[in-house]
C-alpha cells in the first residue's frame, strides 16, 4: 500500500516536530533556572536563563564591576550568575575546591586554545597532563635557575633607566611619564629577552609588531570562548607563528648557551614528554601574555598607590636606601640584596591584595561528581569560581580598613586571618612564574625608587576593565619624575 504525504503535510510534520524541539528546549532552560538544583542558590534570574548574559556584560571589560558592586553586595557569598556558574567568596569553600578537592579548569579553557590539540599550563585540563607539562617547565622557575635571568632583567631595567633619564634631560630636570606603559614595555621586553630569545626594545623604540599581535589574539581567544559560534571567523594571525618559528629554528642552529626560558624549553625535547615547536610556540605566547599584563598591572597600581600615599612611600624609600648603602643610583640592586626587605615585599603583597589578576571570576573549576559547597547541593558539571576580589578586600577576613593600602599589616603575618590571600591562585594549578614576577616586582620597583623622585598629578582617570587581564582603561597614568639627590 503507497502512501502519499504532500508538501503540505510535510511541512505540518517538520513544523510539528520543530515546536516540540523548541518547547523542550524552553522547558530546560526554565527547569534549570528555576526548578533544577541550582534554583536555590541566590542570584539574578535573568543570569540562571543563559549564558549569554554575562557573556555580553564581559564585552565591555566591565563584568567585574556588575560582579563586585552590584550582584555580591545584593546575593551575599556564594551566587549563582548562570546557569550552571556559581561564584564564592568564603575562603574555606574556595580552599576546598582549590586545594583539598583539586578540581580540574572547566570546559571553558579548551575555547582559550590555538589548537584543540594542544594545551599549555594554563588551558590544560587533564590532571595528569597538567602534572606532566608542569614537570618538566618547572625547572626553568626554580630560584636556582631564575638568578641566571637576574641579568637579562637587569638589561632591560637599565634601558627602562635611559628611556626615563632621557625625558626628564630633555625636559630641564623633571618630566611627566606615562609610568603605565613604561611598566608595562618594560615588562614586555623582559619576557621576550627571556622567553622569544631577545628583548623587543618596547621601552626604547616605543613599538614592536610582536606584542600587539599577541594582545590581538588574545582577545580573538576571548571571544571565541564566550561565542563559540564565532571560531570560524577569528582566524589566527600567521605572523605569531612566522616569528616564533623563526627564532626557535634559529636557536637550534645556533645550539645557543643562553639559558633562558625559551632554551629551557628547547631542552625538554630531551624528556619523553618534551616540547614540541608548535607547543612551545603555544606556551611562549601564554607566558608572554602572562608574564607581561599582570606584572606590569600589579606594578604600575603599585606605584600608584605609593604617589597617593606619601608616608608609605617615604618609608619605603628609607628602608630601601638604608639597604642600597653604598650603591650608586645609577645601579640595579641585585634581587639577593632586596628580596627579604619587610616593608617592600609588604608593599608588593598589599598591591597584590587590592589588585589581583583577576578583579572578575578567579580560575574557574569544574565539579566532577555531586558535592556540598556551602551548604547547597552542587551538582556534577558545574562550575565553581572563587571571587578573588572579594576575598582580598572583605572586612571580616582583613578588618575596617580592608580596602585601605595599609602595608603595614603584612608585617605582622601572623594576625593575618589564614587562606584568604590567593594571589597566584592556590593548590596544583598555582601560577608556576611567581617566584618570577616577585623578582620582576622588587627589581622595577626598588630600582626606580631608588634613583627617581615620583609626584602624582591629580584628577587622574583610574578606570579599570578586564577581559582576561586587568588593565586601565585610559593606558596612561602619568606621575612627574626627577632624579634624585
Amino acid at each position: 500500500m503507497n502512501i502519499a504525504i504532500s508538501i503540505q503535510d510535510l511541512i505540518r510534520i517538520i513544523g510539528i516536530f520543530a515546536s516540540i524541539y523548541v518547547l523542550k528546549c524552553v522547558y530546560d532552560i526554565i527547569y534549570i533556572a528555576y526548578f533544577g538544583p541550582l534554583s536555590k542558590i541566590p542570584g539574578p534570574k535573568v543570569a540562571h536563563l543563559t549564558k549569554f548574559y554575562i557573556g555580553v556584560k564581559q564585552i565591555s571589560g566591565q563584568r567585574w564591576k556588575w560582579l563586585q558592586n552590584e550582584i555580591m553586595p545584593k546575593y551575599g557569598k556564594i551566587v549563582r550568575v548562570s546557569p550552571d556558574v556559581v561564584v564564592f567568596s568564603d575562603k574555606d569553600i574556595i580552599k576546598q575546591f582549590l586545594v583539598t578537592n583539586e578540581m580540574p579548569k572547566n570546559k571553558n579553557y579548551e575555547r582559550l586554545r590555538i589548537d584543540e590539540k594542544y594545551s599549555t599550563l594554563f588551558t590544560a585540563r587533564d590532571k595528569e597532563l597538567h602534572k606532566r607539562r608542569r614537570r618538566i617547565l618547572s625547572p626553568a622557575f626554580s630560584i636556582k635557575h631564575l638568578s641566571s635571568l637576574e641579568p637579562f632583567m637587569h638589561t632591560c631595567i637599565n634601558d627602562l633607566i635611559a628611556k626615563i633619564d632621557g625625558e626628564i634631560c630633555k625636559n630641564g630636570g623633571k618630566a611627566a611619564i606615562n609610568i603605565y606603559l613604561l611598566i608595562q614595555y618594560n615588562a614586555l621586553d623582559i619576557i621576550g629577552e627571556t622567553a622569544f630569545g631577545g628583548s623587543f626594545k618596547m621601552v626604547t623604540n616605543g613599538n614592536h609588531p610582536m606584542p600587539a599581535k599577541v594582545f590581538g589574539d588574545l582577545r580573538r581567544r576571548v571571544l571565541r570562548s564566550l561565542f563559540p559560534l564565532l571560531k570560524p571567523l577569528l582566524k589566527q594571525d600567521p605572523y605569531l607563528v612566522d616569528f616564533t618559528n623563526k627564532i626557535i629554528k634559529q636557536r637550534r642552529q645556533e645550539s645557543s648557551q643562553k639559558k633562558d626560558l625559551l632554551q629551557m624549553m628547547l631542552d625538554t625535547k630531551q624528556h619523553e614528554d618534551g616540547l614540541s615547536d608548535f607547543e612551545i610556540y603555544d606556551q611562549s605566547i601564554e607566558f608572554l601574555i602572562a608574564g607581561s599584563d599582570t606584572t606590569s598591572f600589579t606594578a604600575t597600581m603599585i606605584m600608584i598607590m605609593l604617589v597617593k600615599h606619601p608616608k608609605v612611600l617615604e618609608k619605603l624609600i628609607k628602608e630601601i636606601d638604608e639597604t642600597l648603602v653604598g650603591l650608586g643610583s645609577e645601579e640595579i640592586p641585585s634581587h639577593d640584596k632586596i628580596k627579604h626587605l619587610p616593608y617592600l615585599n609588604g608593599v608588593i603583597n598589599e598591591g597584590l591584595r587590592l589588585f589581583p589578576t583577576s578583579r572578575d571570576f578567579g580560575p574557574g573549576k569544574e565539579a566532577t561528581e555531586d558535592l556540598v559547597l556551602g551548604g547547597y547541593f552542587i551538582p556534577k558539571g558545574t562550575l565553581v569560581i572563587p571571587n578573588t576580589l572579594e576575598l582580598h578586600t572583605s572586612k571580616e577576613y582583613w578588618g575596617e580598613n580592608a580596602k585601605e593600602f595599609v602595608p603595614e599589616r603584612w608585617l605582622e603575618p601572623e594576625k593575618l586571618t589564614p587562606d584568604c590571600f590567593i594571589p597566584f591562585s592556590a593548590g596544583a594549578r598555582n601560577c608556576i612564574g611567581f617566584n618570577f614576577a616577585w623578582m620582576e616586582l622588587r627589581l622595577t620597583i626598588a630600582t626606580l625608587l631608588h634613583r627617581y623622585n615620583f609626584k602624582d598629578i591629580e584628577n587622574q582617570e583610574i578606570e579599570l576593565l578586564q577581559f582576561i587581564t586587568p588593565s586601565l582603561k585610559s593606558k596612561e597614568y602619568n606621575l612627574i619624575a626627577s632624579m634624585r639627590n
